[in-house]
């Protein structure tokens, strides 16, 4: 098994959940926070066609909320695949 190195994300609620196995290709890291901006983009944009009168807008702050931790998450993966692509780019 391969030696893993784990760091957590930042955005969890509680420490020792989540994890990033740092020795995953970087290219991997990429794809996972990518996956998270497609959810990111998909919610904004349930928020951008939604009628004036839709009860949707009193969610708004609940929306926004669920939103925070996909951002926070989706930046930690994009720094550590930089950082990971720039070691192995040396």
């Amino acid at each position: 098994m391969a030696d893993r190195r784990l760091v957590a994300l930042q955005a969890q609620a509680s420490e020792g959940v989540l994890y990033v196995d740092t020795a995953a290709s970087a290219e991997h890291i990429y794809d996972v926070a990518e996956r998270r901006l497609n959810a990111l983009e998909d919610l904004l944009r349930v928020l951008e066609v939604h009628d004036v009168g839709d009860v949707l807008m009193h969610e708004t702050s609940r929306l926004a909320s669920a939103l925070v931790p996909l951002v926070g998450e989706a930046r930690q993966l994009y720094e550590l695949a930089r950082e990971k692509a720039q070691v192995v780019g040396r």
